[in-house]
């Protein structure tokens, strides 16, 4: 079966060397983008661009397929050229710069639009989200899962976990603006790496919507006010309690060390004379003269909302 098999690849090999035209009979090349693509392109590509010749079907990673709107909705006129002058290392795409003159490569970038256009039309937003679905599952289904509960192998091992987008309470602190700048630039600490090498702003966008489209509706019995407080707690547990303490008494081994002493926040007396903008102030800036820093560049309105929601419901409840 071996024997068979290598035999086969070799025929296909011989058959693409000799279907590859010799660089001294250029000028008997055709020049019709359509006779080019024939001769040269459907072999892989195959001849409706769908990619699914018997060849197409065995390499890896697969050649493009040229009449799948979706695939071609982010390909630039750059990128084809490119990819057929320069070809596309680490897959079967060879240069054809030797081969083809840049008259020639526009004829056959201008099929490929041909065949690009002979798909099923697609929603902009629809189109959009499918994009983003692709890459999303290439990309980064291998950590974050491809339901968005990363409960993958590798999440499990890595520290701090992946962000679960299909929570919606995780997902309530990450807003539009987190969100790209994570995918763009990676999280700093964490195994989350920049993307924006790799992905261009509207790739970025369209894995947004898709991790959007991933998140799970809250519990019917999770009001607005309920999830403010439970992603303050979030905030709290992960920010604030190594100085004021799981109990808001401040009574931590770091805490009782401290002067001044980090606020006591289960002083209702206290509490009830300090107004949020002012608990907002001191998150925001910082209380100069104590160990409480600024929190502004790590801590949004919204967050710093929902931590002070939280800590007047546990802490200091009114009567």
């Amino acid at each position: 079966m071996e024997q068979y098999f290598s035999k086969w690849l070799s025929a296909i090999f011989a058959a693409t060397v000799l279907a590859i035209p010799s660089p001294v009979v250029m000028s008997a090349q055709p020049s019709s983008g359509k006779a080019i693509y024939t001769r040269d392109c459907a072999f892989c590509h195959g001849p409706n661009g769908l990619a699914d010749t018997p060849v197409g079907r065995i390499l890896k990673p697969r050649p493009r397929r040229f009449a799948d709107p979706v695939e071609m909705a982010r390909m630039t006129d750059d990128q084809i050229y490119r990819a057929i002058k320069e070809g596309k290392p680490g897959t079967a795409m060879a240069s054809w710069d030797k081969v083809l003159n840049e008259a020639q490569i526009g004829n056959v970038m201008d099929y490929i639009h041909q065949l690009a256009g002979t798909g099923q039309p697609v929603d902009t937003q629809q189109l959009s989200l499918e994009v983003g679905h692709r890459i999303y599952d290439k990309e980064c289904a291998f950590c974050h899962g491809l339901t968005g509960q990363a409960d993958t192998d590798a999440a499990k091992v890595l520290r701090p976990r992946p962000r679960k987008f299909a929570d919606p309470i995780e997902m309530a602190r990450v807003d539009d603006g987190r969100l790209y700048a994570a995918i763009k630039l990676g999280v700093p600490g964490t195994a989350m790496a920049s993307w924006g090498s790799l992905m261009t702003p509207v790739e970025i966008i369209d894995v947004m919507r898709y991790v959007r489209s991933l998140q799970e509706p809250l519990p019917g019995v999770v009001t607005a006010d309920q999830l403010d407080i439970t992603v303050g707690g979030n905030i709290y547990q992960h920010y604030c309690v190594t100085c004021h303490g799981a109990r808001g008494d401040a009574n931590t081994p770091l805490g009782q060390v401290l002067a001044p002493h980090p606020r006591n926040f289960t002083n209702r007396k206290a509490m009830a004379k300090l107004s949020d903008r002012q608990m907002t102030a001191a998150i925001m800036q910082g209380k100069p003269g104590t160990a409480m820093a600024s929190w502004a560049g790590i801590l949004n309105p919204q967050d710093i909302r929902r931590v002070i929601r939280y800590i007047r419901a546990r802490f200091a409840p009114k009567r």
